[in-house]
Parts: structure tokens; C-alpha cells; sequence
């Protein structure tokens, strides 16, 4: 049995449908095993990034390990940047990657770069197979310890090795689904139990550890009478309407989600490892549960440790602390919500201008007119505020983002990879114009495979998130004007279907025909570039430093 043949079966066994990549000399055994058993699909992107990308936000998507490939060199360098957003959103990825042949590495040969150095930071599990033998135990490993630890694993093969032969092995699949739940201390267990009793104003920080956990959260938060505060990558786990939800924190967050983290006086940490902590209250008591060891009064120090899974440790809370009676901070933060939610529907309304359109309203209009099983991916930059603040999940649907890593460019190659994981649903991908500029080409994937994804292009025009940062910190705009194509007849010449949409008057009907065309579809919409995306708090060294950044351009200095 070839190395690769073996390969496809471990992958079989974990539940991968997809490989993403672009094909190349050393990883091209790999094509011809996926051509003869046709049991898993290639999908040839233009950008190993964006195969990359894709894969992380299926593997964000699924919680299922999924595969991305690159060939020696310039290829397997391409994937580092998708491979990073992976790791640092703990999404189960396996990257195969191409060498030169065994007797030539180490030499300075053609387009060889030392591959084990600089994967060794990205990966979790990183292995070279120098001898066919070592590929299904290798194969095996790096597949399971991607789904254990939640990150990247490589596997590098040197060209001459990926034509090798290996005697059958029987697979072992490990699925982060049957996974044991960890739970804590009875003691541990006691004394969260007694700090949650003394406390009489308790804020919920959720995160995304709490996934397994979402049907008790808004029990959780009756019994206890708090204010639900949800960290942008949990934005879908709780409908933004629902009675218990305060917002967001941080600078893309809401002045209810800020008022209720400062009224609190016991902080309960579900599953999150914020990292913003200046916008955590540290005048109050803390508990801190979470899966991972490591992040345990990492942002919070002094909080109450709970090393346990936040679906065994919340039930344990709803029947042993006991009901709070005092509701004030639960009722100030619905006050506080009400009125932030009538400013964002002012900004939100699309009749507030003639001739611009605001890009609140159309984040707004986009999650109203999507179908209830939506997948929005997003960018990173102005439109992450736009959609953090106003785009209105829905119970079902779903929100990726490149959380922690903050790389442009991910919303349409992680669109690739949420449709091919759910082919059923609607993707939409909301793109920013700088962005989408980085790796457009990759819409032709869409068009080559017909994945129906409708990609949505924030065009202002400008870098407007780095516009923002430059006048916080005092310095006046320079360097972030973009020149753009006409998107529209970009993604008509590449096969698929484009929309321009000519002022507020269109979108609606513009952005209804792009949500339901069959195949990648684009709606080019050009957005008003003139927006300012507040904090929820303004710290005075904000509004100084924007102060002087248009003092500075008022006099040109």
C-alpha cells in the first residue's frame, strides 16, 4: 500500500471529506491517491493561504480535524499565515507538506527551506518521514493530536518518501466529540459554590469553551440573576436578543456589556481567555472556569480557579448555589441595552441618507434578510466592528472570524471552507475591501467547484480600521487609500455573478438577488468611508489623540 493510500484512510476515519491546496512536484503521489480512490476531494485553491484559511474555519466550524497541503518551498511558506489563524483559535488542522528528496536536504537545494524550523512554532505536532514505515503511526498521531490539543499538526515529506509502500495499519481515530469531560473538585467545587452565595451582583464573561455548554447558559443566568457578557468569538452562541444578553466587551463591544462587567461584584469566567484585561473589573471577586490549565488567572489573577468543562461544572451551579433575589444589575443592564440598541438602530436605519450608504445599515440588513441557517464569515478591520455591533444573530446561525490571530484577508477563503463543510447552508462571507483585495483570486474556487457562497464587499475605499488607529494615536491619515476594481465585473469575468449596488435606494433588492442566486455571487457595495467606530468607553487618551490627528491635518503637519 502506498504511504499516501494510507494517508486517505486515516483521514477517512476522521471524518475529512476535503484537502486544500494547490499541487505541486513533491506532494504529487498525494494527487494521484486522492485520483484513484476519489473517496476525499482536492479542492485546488489559487493561494495555499487560502486553503489554509479555509481549512481553519472549517476545522473553527465542525470541531472535525481538517486538511490543508502545500508543496517544498514557496508552497508549504504560503500556508503559514492560515495555519497561525488555526493555532491561535485552537482549530484542529493537519497541514501535509512537500520536500525536497531525502539525499538532497540539508544541501541548499532548489527552493529547499528548512521546513522543520519554521513550522516549529505554528505546530503542536510536527514530524518528518524519512522512512515509509514511520507514515501511518505518523499519519495516525498527527490527525488525533490535532483534535486533542485543539491546534495544528504538519507532517513533512520528502519527495522521494511520498512514493514509498507501507504494510496496512489499523487506524485509531480519536473524535473530540467522545472526548471525557473534565470536571473539578468537590472542594473546588464547594468554595465556587460559597463565593457565588456571598455575591450579589454576579456578570457572566462567556466564551467559546462554554459551546458544549450553550443550553445552560440562560438557565444559568435566570438562577443567578446576571447579565451575560459574550466575548466576540462566542457572538453565536446566544441570540443577541435573548433577555440575559448584555453585548459585547472590549472596543467592538456595547455600553450594557461595559455597565454590567463594572456593576459586578463577582465576575464568573465561562470558557474565555479574553485578553483584553484592562475592560475586566479586578474590584471584585473572580471565578475562572475553563478546560485549560494554562489560562487560569491569566488574565484575571487572584480569580478562583476551576479546572473543569463548563458543561459539567454548570449543572453542579444551577442545583447547589443557591437563587439570587437581587435582579438590579440584570434590570440595569436591560436598561442600559434598550438605549444602546436605539442608537444602533439609528445608525442602522438605511433612510438616514439618500445618496450614502452607512455600513451599520447594511451589516444590520444583511443578518435580517439571511436565512436562519446562515454562516457569516468575516474580516478583519472596520467591518469586524460593523458586524460585531450590528449584524443580529439568530438562534442556528453561525459567526467565523480570525479571532485571535486578526488576519485580513480570511472571510472569503473561510466562506470556501464553511460551504464545502455544510453544503446545505447559506454562507455569506462579509468582506472588507482591503481584505478581499488580498486574496480575490481565490473566488475563482468558488466558481470552479459552484459553492454557493455570496460574498458581501465593504467598499469604503480606504484601510478604515487603521485609519481609526492612526488618528487614536494622534497621527493624521496617510497610506490607507485603496484603489478598487469595479468587484462586480471582476467576479462576472471569473465565471461567477456580480452585483454593484448605485446607492441606499438598491440595496435591498440588489442584496435579496444576490442571497438567493445559485453559485459564488458577489455585491459589490460602496460604503461610506467617513464612519468612526467608537469604543463603548472612550479613554482620554483617545479623544486626545484623535484631537490632535485632525488638528494636524487641518494645519498639515
Amino acid at each position: 500500500m502506498k504511504i499516501y493510500t494510507k494517508l486517505l484512510q486515516v483521514l477517512e476515519a476522521h471524518q475529512v471529506r476535503h484537502i486544500f491546496g494547490v499541487p505541486g512536484d513533491a506532494i504529487n503521489p498525494l494527487i494521484e491517491a486522492i485520483r484513484e480512490l476519489d473517496a476525499i476531494r482536492y479542492i485546488h485553491v489559487s493561494h495555499e493561504e487560502a486553503g489554509a484559511f479555509a481549512a481553519s474555519a472549517a476545522a473553527k466550524l465542525t470541531g472535525r480535524p481538517q486538511v490543508c497541503a502545500g508543496t517544498v518551498g514557496p508552497g508549504a511558506i504560503h500556508l503559514l499565515n492560515g495555519l497561525y489563524d488555526a493555532k491561535k483559535d485552537r482549530a484542529p488542522v493537519l497541514a501535509i507538506v512537500g520536500q525536497v528528496a531525502g539525499e538532497y536536504i540539508g544541501s541548499s537545494y532548489h527552493q529547499e527551506v528548512d521546513l522543520h524550523r519554521l513550522f516549529s512554532d505554528v505546530a503542536d505536532y510536527l514530524v518528518q518521514i524519512n522512512d515509509p514505515a514511520q507514515a501511518p503511526q505518523a499519519f495516525t498521531e498527527a490527525c488525533n493530536a490535532a483534535v486533542a490539543n485543539g491546534g495544528v499538526s504538519v507532517v513533512i515529506v520528502p519527495h522521494d518518501v511520498g512514493s514509498g509502500a507501507v504494510a496496512d495499519f489499523p487506524v485509531t481515530a480519536f473524535e473530540a466529540s467522545e472526548a471525557g469531560r473534565l470536571t473539578a473538585s468537590p472542594e473546588v467545587l464547594r468554595k465556587a459554590g460559597q463565593a457565588l452565595d456571598r455575591a450579589e451582583r454576579i456578570c457572566l464573561l462567556v466564551g467559546e469553551g462554554c459551546r458544549s455548554a450553550r443550553e445552560l447558559l440562560a438557565p444559568l443566568a435566570r438562577h443567578l440573576a446576571a447579565p451575560i457578557v459574550l466575548t466576540l468569538k462566542a457572538k453565536d452562541l446566544l441570540p443577541c436578543e435573548s433577555e440575559f444578553v448584555a453585548g459585547g466587551l472590549g472596543l467592538l463591544g456595547s455600553k450594557a456589556g461595559v455597565a454590567a462587567m463594572e456593576g459586578c461584584d463577582l465576575l464568573l469566567m465561562l470558557g474565555t481567555d479574553f485578553p483584553y484585561k484592562e475592560w475586566l473589573n479586578d474590584d471584585c471577586e473572580a471565578v475562572q472556569v475553563d478546560t485549560r490549565a494554562a489560562t487560569l488567572g491569566k488574565r484575571r489573577p487572584g480569580a478562583l480557579a476551576v479546572h473543569a468543562d463548563v458543561a459539567m461544572v454548570a449543572p453542579w451551579l444551577l442545583e447547589h448555589v443557591k437563587a439570587k433575589q437581587d435582579s438590579s444589575l440584570l434590570e440595569a443592564m436591560r436598561s442600559s441595552k434598550a438605549s444602546w440598541n436605539e442608537r444602533m438602530d439609528r445608525l442602522e436605519d438605511l433612510g438616514r441618507s439618500s445618496d450614502v450608504i452607512h455600513p451599520q445599515g447594511l451589516a444590520r440588513l444583511v443578518g435580517d434578510l439571511a436565512r436562519d441557517d446562515a454562516i457569516f464569515t468575516c474580516d478583519t478591520g472596520e467591518v469586524t466592528v460593523w458586524c460585531a455591533r450590528h449584524l443580529r444573530l439568530r438562534p442556528g446561525q453561525r459567526f467565523s472570524l480570525s479571532f485571535n490571530l486578526a488576519s485580513m484577508a480570511y472571510a472569503m477563503p473561510a466562506a470556501l471552507g464553511a460551504q464545502l463543510a455544510f453544503p446545505g447552508r447559506q454562507v455569506i462571507s462579509l468582506s472588507g475591501d482591503g481584505g478581499f483585495n488580498m486574496l480575490m483570486g481565490d473566488f475563482l474556487t468558488a466558481v470552479k467547484y459552484e459553492l454557493a457562497i455570496t460574498v458581501v464587499v465593504f467598499n469604503n475605499g480606504k484601510l478604515g480600521l487603521i485609519k481609526m488607529e492612526q488618528a487614536a494615536e494622534g497621527y493624521p491619515e496617510s497610506e490607507t487609500d485603496l484603489r478598487n476594481p469595479d468587484y462586480a465585473a471582476l467576479a462576472d469575468a471569473m465565471g461567477g455573478k456580480g452585483f454593484r449596488v448605485n446607492g441606499p435606494s438598491e440595496l435591498r433588492q440588489k442584496l435579496t438577488w444576490a442571497l438567493e442566486t445559485d453559485g459564488p455571487t458577489l455585491l459589490d457595495v460602496p460604503v461610506s468611508p467617513d464612519e468612526i467606530t467608537w469604543p463603548p468607553k472612550i479613554q482620554p487618551s483617545q479623544a486626545l489623540g484623535f484631537g490632535l490627528a485632525k488638528l494636524r491635518e487641518l494645519v498639515g503637519v
